[in-house]
């Protein structure tokens, strides 16, 4: 898993990515398909760090953006939950409809922001 610094207009934000390690090159695969039955494991270790992260800095945001639509449904299956961690000390917002706005369950979106309460 790694937090990548971004910048967009002025706003610096972290990009989260994370996927298979390949031993050989050392970088992260994140077009990779394991399949190991673990997949609600994975999320909410990702969960987690992001939650970490944040209190570690709780003046970033960090990003997050599957690498096909199925991916992101997958993000935000683990969101979904993992909401009850989530929801207290996070602010989630969704990129739906064009524009970012307050994550609810039940939403179909495109990207995810997160920024400690």
């Amino acid at each position: 898993m790694r937090f990548s610094p971004k910048n967009s207009n002025g706003v610096t934000y972290f990009n989260l990515g994370f996927g298979d390690l390949d031993f050989k090159t050392g970088t992260i695969n994140d077009q990779s398909i394991s399949d190991n039955k673990d997949r609600d494991k994975i999320l909410a270790t990702v969960a987690l760090t992001v939650l970490v992260f944040t209190e570690q800095y709780p003046d970033v945001i960090v990003f997050a953006k599957g690498n096909t639509p199925v991916r992101t449904r997958l993000y935000q299956m683990g969101i979904c939950s993992n909401w009850e961690e989530i929801n207290p000390v996070l602010h989630v917002y969704g990129f739906c409809d064009r524009k970012w706005q307050i994550f609810e369950k039940g939403m179909a979106c495109e990207a995810f922001l997160v920024l400690r309460k």
